[in-house]
């Protein structure tokens, strides 16, 4: 069995929900990298200080449900309003 199946196994719901919380950030910030052009630690900065990175971590906004291109659109409807 490989680390990831003895994990899913092994681990309590909410340890599940965060390691997908966490996957999914790092899918949305792998596809923001490949849109805007950019590097790891500006993907990475950016993203992780939005309102959508602190959605996607609290479990009761079921943002984490969602895929990837589903909250990297989220994010970029935020960064509009911001210019707005």
């Amino acid at each position: 069995m490989n680390d990831i199946a003895a994990f899913v196994q092994n681990s309590s719901m909410e340890d599940k929900i965060e390691f997908a919380m966490c996957l999914l950030a790092q899918m949305s910030i792998r596809d923001l990298m490949d849109r805007n052009n950019c590097g790891m630690t500006d993907a990475v900065a950016d993203f992780m200080e939005s309102t959508t990175a602190v959605c996607l971590f609290d479990k009761e906004t079921g943002l984490w449900e969602n895929g990837p291109d589903y909250i990297v659109g989220e994010y970029e409807q935020e960064k509009r309003r911001a210019l707005a």
